[in-house]
């Protein structure tokens, strides 16, 4: 009887995960530092164009707040394209 273990090592493929040793010891190389910059880039461009935006939103949603609370009843925005056309 040759046990769980030697049934397993035949049953099994043999696999190697691991690369074979040149021999030579490889260098750990260091993270490339631009990456991580150009992610933070990327990010703090994002979270200013959302500031942004939502500087905008709130900006109109506060005039026509502003208009309502003065009691007048004709604060929907105005289109300027139509009134250019004349």
């Amino acid at each position: 009887m040759l046990g769980l273990h030697g049934l397993l090592q035949n049953l099994a493929p043999r696999l190697q995960f691991l690369p074979r040793s040149t021999g030579e010891r490889e260098v750990p190389r260091a993270p490339d530092p631009r990456r991580a910059a150009l992610i933070g880039l990327v990010l703090t461009l994002l979270l200013v164009a959302a500031g942004w935006i939502l500087v905008r939103i709130l900006g109109r949603s506060a005039a026509l707040q502003d208009c309502v609370m003065e009691g007048r009843t004709n604060c929907a925005p105005v289109d300027s394209s139509s009134a250019a056309g004349r």
